[in-house]
This record gives structure tokens, sequence and C-alpha cells, in this order.
């Protein structure tokens, strides 16, 4: 007989194991736009901010940080408890999309748009905080990383359009944004087709 602290390890591997084989079952196009996401999330920049001599890349788990604290786009992430958790919210987006291969419901593919969701609202956010707000310099930036910041609050005043040409999008972010649209597409259809099969089945 098994005890209850046996049994939830054996419930954990189960659906560690269910959630793998899921995954397998994906289409091959699906399965393809989660890699992409997955690649331009983790693994590449999705911003990069070139300010004379100095080039910065911001990844996009690490966005949560610039939102809190725009002037990290110059100074760099740090924090890592704020990365842990957004790279948490990141995965589950990324699992959302298994969502309606392990449970019934034509909502569930509405679990598709997850990822480009959170890049939306990510985006929304950063634009509101970058041009609503002067940056402040930090404790830890000296005399150069004030120079620095005063030079872009010069920027602000200026105009959004001068400072869009300091910051752009990276590699990182057009794949995901490319790869997270395709996906968000194929769950509407999937959703559109559900709701038609069970408007048949009423029928």
């Amino acid at each position: 007989m098994e005890t209850p602290s046996q049994s939830q390890p054996a419930q954990s591997l189960s659906l560690i194991a269910r959630v793998i084989r899921t995954a397998a079952e994906l289409d091959t196009v699906s399965k393809f736009a989660l890699l992409c996401i997955f690649f331009g999330w983790f693994l590449v920049d999705t911003l990069l901010v070139t300010l004379g001599s100095l080039q910065h890349g911001v990844r996009f788990f690490d966005i949560s940080s610039v939102i809190a604290d725009p002037t990290r786009l110059f100074f760099g992430v740090q924090g890592f408890a704020r990365r842990f958790i957004f790279s948490g919210v990141c995965a589950l987006c990324l699992l959302a999309p298994l969502l309606p291969h392990l449970r019934r419901g034509r909502e569930n593919w509405l679990g598709y748009l997850a990822p480009l969701v959170l890049i939306m609202i990510c985006g929304v956010l950063l634009y509101s905080r970058t041009s609503s707000e002067l940056f402040a310099t930090p404790t830890d930036a000296g005399r150069a990383g004030s120079s620095l910041i005063r030079f872009a609050n010069g920027l602000v005043h200026q105009g959004s359009g001068l400072v869009a040409r300091h910051v752009s999008v990276g590699v990182g972010g057009y794949v995901a944004l490319i790869a997270s649209m395709v996906l968000a597409l194929r769950g509407i259809r999937k959703f559109q087709a559900a709701a038609g099969n069970s408007l048949g089945r009423k029928a």
C-alpha cells in the first residue's frame, strides 16, 4: 500500500510524462512556433540599445526588470528574484497551448494565444513606462552613468522618434512575435472549428 508521501512523487512524474507526451503530439507548425518563441525569449536579445559606444541587449525574460526600472536598458538587468518569477510566467505561457490537448473544452484552445498576449502586455507596459516617465538615476550609476541618464532624459524631451533610433527590436523580438502570431492564428482556427462542431452536435 502506497503512503501519501510515496504517491505524490509518482503523480508528479505521471503529470510530467503526460505533458511531454502531449507536446510530442502537437502538429509540426505548433511545435516549430513554440521552439521559435523559446529561442526568441531565452536565447537571443529582444531589445538592442545603442548609445554612442555603448551597446546593450535585453532578453525577453528580463523585460519585467526593464518595465520596473527603464534605466536598466542602459545599465543592465539586476535582481534574480524578478527574473526567476517572470521566467516562470514565460514557461507557463509556453505550456498554455498544451491545455486543450490535456483537458476538454473549446475555450482551452485560447491557450494558444498566451505567448502573444504576454508579448503585447509587456510591449504596452514598456512603452508606457519609457514614454511617460523620465529616467531616474540608480544609486549604482556613478558619474558616467548620471551623465548617460541626463542624455537619455534629453532624448525623451526631444521626442520618442529620437529615442527609437537608439532602442531597436532585436532578432529575438521579431522571431518570438512572428511565431506567437502563427501560434495564435492556429489556436483561433481550432477554437472556431471546435465551436462549429459543438453547434453541429446540438443541431
